[in-house]
């Protein structure tokens, strides 16, 4: 006779059953999923090695489509040690503490930014424009979320 809600290292999944058959489901799903990540390269792709390029592809997705599986179909409260409430946590504060500043910070970096291009006439690439709002913001992100951090300690 089993616990419904026992605890263990991996958990159990949603709909039920051991955490080997968790395992076994995550495994499944990550194969189906991978492969088709791997055809859908292979296809796109259009090179001279089909097959390895499809062995490539789904050999390296297949540890990252098993961990997005197992995070959908796991049960965090069979989890040992998971918290019930992981979003009243003193770390999620800060998170959306940093978030929301950052997230000001870009509206008023962009506005200034584009109306001081806007004058001064320049020009560039939308790759680069871009790439350096995206730098700006995990920047501007971090650097609030490590300062909220430690001025809470």
């Amino acid at each position: 006779m089993t616990v419904k809600n026992a605890q263990g290292k991996w958990g159990r999944a949603r709909f039920g059953g051991s955490s080997a058959q968790l395992l076994a489901s995550c495994l499944a799903i990550a194969v189906l999923v991978s492969a088709a990540l791997g055809w859908l390269f292979m296809v796109l792709r259009n090179g001279d090695r089909p097959l390895l390029a499809f062995g490539i592809m789904a050999a390296f997705t297949l540890p990252v489509t098993a961990a997005l599986a197992w995070a959908v179909l796991v049960d965090r409260s069979t989890i040992t040690g998971a918290l019930e409430k992981p979003e009243d946590s003193v770390e999620s504060v800060w998170y959306e503490k940093a978030a929301s500043g950052a997230f000001t910070d870009i509206l008023l970096v962009g506005g200034l930014g584009c109306t001081a291009l806007t004058f001064l006439g320049t020009e560039g690439t939308a790759g680069l424009v871009l790439g350096g709002v995206v730098a700006f913001a995990m920047l501007d992100f971090g650097v609030r979320y490590l300062w909220h951090k430690k001025t809470a300690a």
